[in-house]
């Protein structure tokens, strides 16, 4: 049960307007209470002091009449002073034995609850020579304190009302930026990163809308360093270093995955004969395709190195299927640069062959350098390994290893020419190598629908 009113969401404003309320009904309840209290106190004591002064002057001029037994002159005295005060309902006096000698009295309509009773002795002469007994009537005090409760409970109503009204209003102008940010929040989490903020006020909630002013503004920069980053290192690369900012090196990682290389065959001769804007208009093109190409089946596409490049397919996020993956954006490279040479002689430029090597084994993945000059890379035989592929590849073919080729992920799905042995420098055993001709049938119609979306995308760039 205290769970679930844990659970139970309870408002700001809300929050603020009980506690506001049950502020003002304290205080004001306290007060009320006092002012009562003391009230009644006071308006009972004048009563007490004004009913003994009549009963003590009464009680002067009666102790020569009582002394006389002259019951019509005390008879004359209380009527007089019963006719003259108001509030006297009755008056009496007694002798020294308790024997009336003499009364007065008025009709009243009031509660008997309302009438008090005082008494005085009559002293003549330090002689006690009887009593004076005075009824009166205290209806008046009784309806002051009945109009004073009103009138406080009127205004303890009002300041409560008010009190509330004032706490709504200011407890809204509090959660009105709160529940801004509430939603500017739910933003920033679906990824805007730009969105309107409420105004600066000079409090603690301007306070507030500034420091996530501030950090927005950081968040902002984090993904423009991220994108910029991203122009220069793979995005996997860079948000795996930028994920960590406090950690000087990355650590190196063992991974398995697989590493393709791809080179420009006659890359220097290609030099020699055009001008470097040229070569750099082809680079530009060519390594749009191989990034395409890498990001359609989850590879990354690690370094350039001149005229080739690295690629690694589950070595920087995990991929079970990274060799047919490389395969399949090898293929589809291929696919692609035919296209291209195509574009290039109907401008009458030569065409580029490409030359692919392509190897899966285990690796170190990770940072390595000095503290001030460091490079995140991949290294090891199976990195090795790939590159002599390409180098030894004929043009326009995918060299694979026997390691490939074996792999889970590529059994009977791939069509290629008989295997070669090859003896590669620095390798004490020969090497099993395969050249990819071709894919299952239900690849190359994913390859050839792929084609196509790249070549739209090739014209649009």
């Amino acid at each position: 049960m205290f769970n679930k009113l844990k659970s139970i969401r309870s408002p700001l404003v809300w929050k603020i307007t009980c506690a506001m309320a049950l502020l003002v009904c304290l205080s004001t309840g306290a007060l009320w209470t006092y002012l009562h209290f003391n009230l009644n106190t006071l308006l009972q004591q004048q009563a007490d002091t004004y009913a003994s002064t009549i009963t003590q002057q009464a009680a002067h001029s009666a102790a020569e009449m009582v002394m006389a037994d002259d019951s019509l002159a005390l008879t004359a005295m209380l009527d007089g002073l019963v006719n003259h005060t108001n509030n006297i309902q009755s008056i009496h006096i007694y002798d020294d034995n308790g024997k009336l000698l003499s009364s007065a009295k008025r009709k009243l309509n009031t509660p008997e609850q309302t009438f008090h009773y005082y008494q005085n002795p009559i002293i003549f002469h330090d002689v006690e020579a009887g009593t004076i007994k005075l009824r009166l009537d205290n209806s008046a005090i009784t309806q002051s304190l009945l109009t004073t409760k009103k009138i406080l409970s009127v205004i303890t109503l009002s300041t409560i009302f008010f009190a509330m009204m004032l706490s709504i209003f200011i407890a809204r102008r509090l959660s009105k930026p709160l529940k801004k940010l509430q939603e500017v929040a739910q933003e920033v989490a679906k990824g805007n990163l730009s969105p309107d903020l409420p105004s600066y006020k000079n409090d603690e909630v301007g306070d507030l809308v500034r420091s996530f002013s501030h950090m927005l503004q950081g968040l902002r920069d984090k993904e423009s360093i991220e994108h910029k980053f991203s122009s220069y290192l793979s995005k996997d690369i860079a948000k795996g270093i930028l994920s960590d900012l406090n950690t000087s090196k990355k650590p190196l990682r063992d991974v398995y995955g697989s590493v393709l290389f791809v080179d420009i065959v006659g890359f220097t001769q290609l030099c020699e004969q055009r001008d470097p804007h040229q070569i750099t208009d082809i680079l530009n093109q060519y390594y749009f395709l191989l990034h395409q190409a890498a990001k359609m089946y989850r590879g990354t596409v690690d370094s350039y190195i001149g005229d080739g490049a690295m690629l690694t397919f589950g070595v920087h996020k995990e991929d079970k299927k990274h060799s047919i993956n490389a395969i399949c954006a090898a293929q589809i490279f291929i696919r692609l640069t035919h296209l291209m040479n195509a574009q290039r002689n109907k401008k009458m430029l030569p065409s580029l062959q490409f030359r692919l090597g392509l190897h899966c084994g285990n690796m170190l993945a990770g940072t390595i350098g000095s503290s001030e000059r460091m490079q995140s890379t991949i290294s090891g035989d199976s990195v090795n390994l790939a590159a002599r592929l390409c180098e030894m590849a004929a043009q326009d073919k995918l060299m694979i290893s026997d390691a490939i080729y074996q792999h889970p992920s590529t059994k009977n799905l791939l069509l290629t020419e008989p295997a070669q042995e090859l003896s590669i420098k620095g390798k004490a055993n020969i090497i099993k190598s395969y050249n990819v001709t071709g894919l299952a049938p239900k690849f190359n119609r994913l390859l050839m629908q792929q084609e196509a979306e790249l070549e739209a995308m090739q014209n649009h760039e």
